[in-house]
């Protein structure tokens, strides 16, 4: 083979290859598929700070807390509506100790139990020591959000579920996870 057509293949390789690279960070990268896949992979890998950048545990957990408190005082029953109203008041502090102890869950190797009244009401509702994110089934993505099918595993119960995640773009276009969808769906599965 000639030196100029070795040069010529050389520089094909590495022109693909910069294609591909540029594909991979101005576009894959800035995707809601890439961004599920970052949470799970966070959470194998017990990596707290990407999980952070991945989902956005205020708002998660504040709309949990407003879920829970919804499902709880609709159900009929006189302490799931006291209890409701204890989540509602209790809500910052509730969403507080939740993020705490998603912290706590991703530096040591035990689950511990919520402290506290909120996060014990929370606990109940959620199952939320017995569950785990088994897989990403499915990413759709339209008008500037993108819903996330997630399989979680209750181990307590021994079932799935399907969990839709939303998803939006944070402050410097990134895709975080911002609230369960069918949260209520599931409280009402898992009391069934």
């Amino acid at each position: 083979m000639n030196s100029s057509l070795m040069k010529k293949i050389i520089l094909i390789l590495a022109l693909l290859l910069a294609c591909a690279a540029g594909w991979y960070f101005l576009y894959w990268s800035k995707t809601p598929a890439y961004a599920a896949a970052e949470i799970q992979q966070a959470l194998k890998k017990k990596d707290l700070q990407l999980f952070k950048e991945r989902v956005d545990l205020d708002k998660v957990y504040s709309s949990a807390v407003d879920d829970t408190a919804s499902y709880l005082a609709s159900d009929g029953r006189p302490e799931h509506a006291l209890a409701a109203s204890l989540l509602k008041m209790l809500k910052k502090q509730a969403v507080d100790e939740m993020v705490r102890q998603t912290e706590i869950r991703f530096t040591e190797n035990s689950e511990k139990d919520a402290s506290g009244r909120a996060g014990k009401i929370m606990s109940a509702s959620l199952g939320s020591a017995a569950l785990s994110l088994t897989d990403v089934l499915d990413v759709k993505e339209k008008d500037g959000k993108a819903l996330v099918n997630v399989k979680v595993h209750d181990k307590k119960l021994d079932k799935d579920f399907t969990w839709q995640v939303l998803m939006e773009k944070d402050v410097n276009g990134n895709w975080t996870a911002v609230k369960i969808v069918n949260l209520k769906d599931y409280l009402k599965e898992r009391a069934g």
